[in-house]
C-alpha cells in the first residue's frame, strides 16, 4: 500500500484510478439486453457493477471508500461511491456513462471540461447537484445527498436492481460507452458518437445486423464471439 503525504497526493491517485477504470471498463447494459448471448469476459457494467469494481481497487489501495447512492430524474438509482480523506468527503462517479473523471468534493462547487464537454457542481445543504454541458446545452445529470447512507440497503438495492420494477434509463435500448485512446465514445440505440477535445462525430444507422460490426471496429470487443 502506498502511504502519501497529502491530500493532494490522495485525490490524484484516486483520479488516476478512475480514469483507468474509464479506459479499461465500458459502461454498458449488454448483459441486461442479450443475457447469456453476451460473452461472460465482457468488463464493466452498469452503474453498480462499475462503482463496485472502482470500490475493490480503491479499498485495496487503502482509501476509505464505501457504496453511496445519488437521484437522477428524482429517483434514487444511481450508484457511486464515497471516499473520506482528512475528515473531507468526496463522490466518484465511476459508474457514469459519461466521463465524470475528476472527484467530487461535497464542501465547495467545482467544474472541469473534458472531451469536449463539462461538469460542473452546485451545493445546496447536504444536496450537490452535477450538471452535464455538451453540444451547447446544460442539463442536471445528478443529485447526491451528501449525508452517510446505510450501505446495507444499497447493497441490498444493488442485488434486487433488475427485478424490482425499477425504469432505468438505459433499460430499453443499447447503451456503450468508453474511453478509447485519445476520444471518448458512446452508442446509444441506433448512433455512436466519438467526442475529441476538438470535436463530435457521429455514425448513425446502428441496427441488429451491424450492431457486432460497430462494436468490434470501435470498441474492440467481439461480444457475441461464442455463438
Amino acid at each position: 500500500m502506498i502511504l502519501y503525504t497529502s491530500e493532494y497526493e490522495e485525490i490524484k491517485a484516486i483520479e488516476a484510478l478512475m480514469l483507468e477504470k474509464f479506459r479499461s471498463e465500458p459502461f454498458h447494459n449488454l448483459k441486461l439486453l442479450y443475457g447469456s448471448k453476451i460473452k461472460v469476459d465482457l468488463p464493466g457494467g452498469t452503474c453498480s457493477d462499475k462503482t463496485l469494481s472502482f470500490l475493490s481497487a480503491a479499498k485495496k489501495s487503502g482509501f476509505d471508500a464505501s457504496l453511496h447512492s445519488g437521484s437522477i430524474g428524482g429517483k434514487e438509482i444511481h450508484r457511486l461511491a464515497k471516499i473520506d480523506l482528512s475528515n473531507r468527503r468526496f463522490f466518484a462517479d465511476v459508474g457514469n456513462g459519461w466521463p465524470s473523471l475528476r472527484l467530487y468534493p461535497a464542501y465547495e462547487a467545482i467544474s472541469f471540461e473534458c472531451f469536449g464537454m463539462r461538469f460542473r457542481t452546485e451545493i445546496s445543504g447536504s444536496v450537490l447537484s452535477v450538471y452535464h454541458l455538451k453540444q451547447g446545452k446544460e442539463a442536471l445529470q445528478l443529485e447526491i445527498d451528501v449525508r452517510d447512507q446505510p450501505e446495507d440497503k444499497i447493497k441490498a438495492d444493488i442485488e434486487a436492481r433488475f427485478n424490482s420494477g425499477i425504469i432505468y434509463p438505459f433499460s430499453s435500448s443499447i447503451r456503450l460507452s468508453q474511453i478509447i485512446e485519445d476520444d471518448f465514445l458512446f452508442l446509444r440505440g441506433e448512433r455512436l458518437e466519438i467526442y475529441s477535445n476538438d470535436e463530435r462525430k457521429i455514425i448513425e444507422g446502428i441496427n441488429d445486423l451491424n450492431f457486432h460490426q460497430i462494436v468490434k471496429k470501435h470498441f474492440g470487443y467481439d461480444v457475441f464471439s461464442r455463438f
